[in-house]
C-alpha cells in the first residue's frame, strides 16, 4: 500500500468518526445527563443518581401522555401489520394492473415531508368529521408504519419457500387452513418484527403527531415538547433515555427477525 492510498485511508476514517462523533454525542450527553444528581447539568458530572427516573413516577401529566402513546402504539402498529400482510399478500402472490403503481404510492408516506403530510391529515380528518384525537392520530401513525410494516413482510413472504404451500393443498387442505396452518406461522417472525417496527415509528413521531393531537389526548414527543419550551431538565433527559433505550431493543428486535433465517 503507498502512501497515497494509507493518506486517503486515513482521512476518509477521520471524515466518518466525525460524522458519527457529530451525530452520537449529543444523544449520549442527553443518556449521560439523566444520571445527573444535580438540577443543573454540568460536565463533567460529580455525582450519578437516578432519582430523575424515579421523578417520572410522580409526574402524573408525563405518564398520562406516555400511556396515550403505548396505546396509540399498539392500535396503530397492529393496524398497520394486518393491513400490510394483505397488501403483501396481494403483492407478491398476485399480478394485478397497478402493481407498480400500488407499491410507488406506498413508499410515498416514507419520502413525503412530515409537515406535508399533518396538514394533509388534517384536512382529510376533518373533511371525513374526525376530530383531532385518537382516532386522527390513530388514521395519521397507521399511515406512517404501513410502509415499513408491508416492506417487511413482503421481505419474509419472498423468502418464504412455497413448495410447503402446495404440499399441503396436495393433502387436502383448502386455501384458508393453508394460509393459517402453513403461510402464517412461516412467516411469523417477519409479522412480529413489522409490528414492532410499526409501534417504534408511532412511539416517536412528533411532526404529524403536532397536528392531529388534542388537549384531551396528549403523546409523549408533543409532552416532551411542551416541557422543553419552558426549559430542559433531567427529568426530560431520563424520559428521553427511556424511549431511546426502547427504541432501540425494538429496532433491533425487529430487524433481528426480519433477516431471521426462521422466516424462511
Amino acid at each position: 500500500m503507498n502512501i497515497t492510498s494509507r493518506i486517503s485511508r486515513w482521512l476518509l476514517g477521520g471524515f466518518v468518526a466525525t460524522i458519527y462523533f457529530m451525530v452520537y454525542l449529543p444523544i449520549a450527553l442527553v443518556v449521560l445527563t439523566s444520571f445527573n444528581e444535580t438540577t443543573i447539568t454540568t460536565l463533567p458530572i460529580e455525582s450519578y443518581s437516578l432519582k430523575w427516573f424515579g421523578a417520572l413516577l410522580e409526574n402524573s401529566r408525563t405518564l398520562s401522555s406516555l400511556w396515550s402513546s403505548l396505546m396509540l402504539g399498539v392500535s396503530a402498529s397492529t393496524l398497520a401489520t394486518i393491513i400490510g400482510l394483505l397488501a403483501g399478500l396481494a403483492v407478491v402472490r398476485h399480478r394485478f394492473r397497478g402493481r407498480q403503481f400500488f407499491l410507488a404510492l406506498l413508499i410515498l408516506p416514507m419520502v413525503a415531508p412530515g409537515i406535508v403530510l399533518g396538514v394533509s391529515l388534517l384536512m382529510f380528518a376533518r373533511f371525513i368529521g374526525f376530530k383531532t384525537g385518537f382516532a386522527a392520530l390513530l388514521l395519521g401513525h397507521i399511515l406512517l408504519a404501513l410502509p415499513y410494516c408491508t416492506f417487511i413482510i413482503i421481505s419474509s413472504l419472498a423468502r418464504f419457500d412455497r413448495t410447503l404451500e402446495d404440499a399441503a393443498r396436495g393433502l387436502g387442505a383448502s386455501e384458508a387452513r393453508v394460509l393459517w396452518r402453513v403461510t402464517l406461522p412461516n412467516i411469523m417472525p417477519g409479522i412480529i418484527g413489522a409490528l414492532l417496527f410499526g409501534f417504534t415509528i408511532s412511539i416517536g413521531e412528533f411532526v404529524v403527531s403536532f397536528f392531529l393531537t388534542s388537549p384531551g389526548f396528549t403523546t409523549l414527543p408533543i409532552r416532551i415538547y411542551s416541557i422543553v419550551k419552558v426549559g430542559i431538565t433531567p427529568e426530560i433527559n431520563a424520559v428521553s433515555s427511556l424511549v431511546l433505550a426502547a427504541t432501540f431493543i425494538l429496532t433491533l428486535t425487529a430487524v433481528y427477525l426480519t433477516w431471521s433465517r426462521r422466516s424462511n
